[in-house]
């Protein structure tokens, strides 16, 4: 993948897309074929493992990755694995959290298109990736990029205290499960709040309202399948 990303002139760019939604692959396929000349999509599939294992998937020079996958891999990781055959990564989503826009860009994505926003904005976006020059589709996908919200950083651990919290445990079982002292879970607890008011968030006095804000900006996800949040 990627060896086409500076190619001929006149060849149509060469795009994969990554989507576990197959009418917006299709439909992604036929629009770009109808509407717009100069863009090709040259592979598909549902997850990245599955782009990876396409004999087309190398001639692809920008690749459009959905952000939230039903097989639950990272994220950073996914962009990673793309950006690591040559193939430039646009995040093409629905989700506007911004710490999972903010580690799609982290890990090496060149921009953000949102699905909502009109074809004649993805194939901006994708001309520009092509080029190799970061893109934002939209006020609303630049609000998100630019939220100071997006850059906190929460540990490993404290990622996996608040959603432990957020389901309802007490401090003694979740010491309990993570093998800590429950001084320890509320020193992360602590030190979570503080990273939010650090960010300029305002002062996070309760468990609700740490809980509430860290799975309203992505930085837990308390889905029922999730799995691992003890390990």
């Amino acid at each position: 993948m990627g060896s086409s990303a500076v190619g001929d002139a006149t060849s149509p760019i060469r795009v994969a897309a990554v989507d576990d939604h197959p009418i917006i692959l299709f439909g992604l396929m036929a629009s770009f074929a109808e509407h717009t000349l100069d863009i090709e999509i040259v592979a598909m599939a549902e997850d990245v493992d599955s782009l990876l294992a396409q004999e087309h998937s190398s001639d692809a020079s920008v690749v459009l990755l959905d952000l939230r996958l039903r097989d639950d891999s990272d994220i950073g990781e996914n962009v990673r694995r793309v950006r690591a055959t040559g193939a430039r990564v646009l995040a093409y989503t629905t989700e506007q959290r911004p710490a999972l826009i903010r580690r799609a860009l982290d890990a090496g994505a060149l921009g953000l298109v949102l699905k909502e926003d009109p074809l004649s904005r993805l194939a901006e976006a994708i001309r520009a990736a092509h080029a190799g020059e970061a893109y934002v589709s939209s006020r609303l996908a630049h609000q998100i990029v630019t939220d100071p919200r997006g850059g906190i950083r929460l540990s490993g651990q404290q990622h996996r205290v608040l959603e432990l919290i957020a389901r309802g445990l007490p401090h003694g079982q979740i010491a309990k499960l993570l093998h800590i002292t429950e001084d320890t879970v509320r020193t992360h607890r602590k030190r979570a709040i503080e990273a939010y008011t650090d960010a300029g968030d305002g002062l996070l006095g309760t468990n609700t309202e740490i809980v509430w804000r860290a799975v309203a900006d992505g930085h837990i996800d308390i889905a029922p399948d999730r799995r691992g949040v003890g390990g």
